[in-house]
Parts: structure tokens; C-alpha cells; sequence
């Protein structure tokens, strides 16, 4: 695999993405599923990813669709960044992930049921 093809793999689609979840928690490996609403490339940004990696082992950054082939290219260059899912509608998103964990940066944990509400971190 190319370093090109690799880059592409990191964006998937949320139902993609939940199964590679599954996948890396049969390895004993917690993912995060962390939602941004508006991607800026500054030092805070940058070192919040750090800390949500403290915690967890894989990291997915989600960002709203219509984010810029641009934004998204420098992100999935990013060697702690493991994967990316565009999303519509937050809760819809995050009801797409069975077991992985939620962190939200730049806005307020929309509204969810109990179970997913219990996998929100916050930093």
C-alpha cells in the first residue's frame, strides 16, 4: 500500500468505521470518536489530539460534511489521527458507533440517549 492509499483508507464512512472499531477492541485497543465543528490548524487543536490519545489508543476525528479535501488531507496526515467520518447529524453519527467512546471540541454534545450519553469524555 502507498502512502497516498493509506491516507485515503483513514476516511471512511461511519458504518465502515464502527467495524474497524470493533475490530481494533477485539485487541483490547478503546477508540474515540472525536467531533469537531469547525477544523482550524493552531497549537491548541493540535495539542487537544494529544490528549484525547492519553486516553484512549485510536483516535477518529469527525468533521461535518462539506469540510474542505484540503482540511481533510491535513488531518489524515496527522501520525496520531487513525481515521475520519464526515457526519450530517451528530447524534445520528455517534448512534452509528456501537462501542467507541465520543469527545466533542467547538460544541455541545447533542442530545442522546442514556448508553451513548455514558461514552462521552471531556477534557
Amino acid at each position: 500500500m502507498t502512502l497516498r492509499e493509506a491516507l485515503r483508507n483513514k476516511k471512511r464512512s461511519t458504518q465502515e468505521m464502527n467495524h474497524q472499531a470493533n475490530a481494533w477492541q477485539v485487541y483490547g485497543e478503546e477508540t474515540l470518536v472525536l467531533f469537531y465543528v469547525n477544523w482550524e490548524f493552531n497549537s491548541a487543536h493540535l495539542d487537544k489530539l494529544l490528549d484525547y490519545l492519553s486516553l484512549v489508543d485510536k483516535l477518529v476525528v469527525a468533521l461535518p460534511v462539506g469540510t474542505s479535501d484540503d482540511t481533510i488531507f491535513r488531518i489524515a496526515n496527522l501520525q496520531v489521527v487513525d481515521g475520519i467520518v464526515l457526519y450530517k447529524d451528530m447524534a445520528e453519527c455517534m448512534n452509528d458507533f456501537s462501542s467507541a467512546k465520543f469527545a466533542f471540541e467547538g460544541t455541545d454534545a447533542p442530545s442522546v440517549d442514556a448508553e451513548s450519553k455514558a461514552r462521552i469524555l471531556a477534557i
